[in-house]
């Protein structure tokens, strides 16, 4: 059986970063209709579910590029099912752009949520057609354990944390970062970690790998403190932290590269 799905998009001005490039969370976007079209063609997406109050989420994404689509061009995104088990399923990605070069790939790992708990609904439910599972790579690393973070003034850390080296922000969920399940949506995360950075340092370097590891829901009205540590090489680490809950409800590391040409 066909183990691949596709599909083009244009980056069009309002989708492009002010480098002229696919904006990060757009491409995060793309990817997530991507695996949703792919698992409505397998027979395994979310509308199957509604009966049972349940539907897919991401629990870890990581995205690794050597560039980014240009304004104005088209790209491609294809997708397979690596791995299924009972508990998660695991998804990959190629990005290809207007010429066909291959720019990127990315590895998703998805469960099912319930709606109405919002506790982990399984797998076992749903039915994989037979042979959809890839035997086809990945090249990409694994996202490492990610090291909690504490703030930049604690004391009598455990060892194997980290201490935030840059001052703290806060941030409160609002309206129009909550989605469908009424939790806090994966492209708001991608976009307030790139808040993080400057439009200088953007101009200078661009984002080649993004890991994003989900713990806890974000709600509305939850403020959340983003921690964030800087390791050497441009590599930086963050939790988001929140307040209301008393516990880390992400993990994400972002690796920079620069641009062969300032912009």
């Amino acid at each position: 059986m066909k183990t691949e799905y596709s599909q083009k998009f244009l980056v069009s001005a309002n989708e492009a970063n002010p480098e002229g490039e696919l904006a990060v969370h757009i491409l995060v976007s793309d990817i997530i209709v991507v695996a949703t079209k792919a698992a409505l063609e397998l027979g395994i997406g979310n509308p199957t579910m509604a009966h049972l109050n349940a539907g897919w989420v991401l629990s870890r994404l990581t995205i690794e590029m050597k560039s980014y689509p240009k304004v104005n061009t088209e790209y491609r995104i294809i997708t397979w099912v690596e791995s299924w088990n009972r508990h998660f399923s695991v998804r990959d990605f190629e990005v290809q752009d207007n010429d066909g070069n291959i720019v990127g790939y990315a590895r998703s790992i998805w469960m099912v949520l319930n709606t109405v708990t919002h506790e982990n609904f399984g797998l076992s439910h749903l039915t994989l057609p037979e042979g959809a599972v890839s035997k086809r790579p990945c090249p990409i690393s694994r996202q490492e354990k990610h090291i909690e973070i504490y703030r930049h003034d604690a004391t009598d850390l455990p060892s194997s944390a980290l201490k935030a080296n840059t001052d703290e922000r806060r941030y409160t969920f609002l309206y129009n970062d909550i989605d469908f399940y009424r939790h806090v949506n994966t492209v708001r995360y991608v976009s307030l970690l790139l808040n993080s950075y400057s439009l200088d340092e953007f101009d200078r370097f661009f984002l080649s790998r993004l890991e994003l590891s989900f713990l806890h829901e974000g709600n509305f009205g939850e403020t959340v403190e983003i921690r964030r540590y800087n390791h050497p090489d441009n590599l930086s680490s963050f939790s988001l932290y929140s307040e209301k809950k008393e516990l880390p409800i992400l993990f994400a590391r972002m690796q920079l590269t620069a641009r062969r040409e300032k912009i």
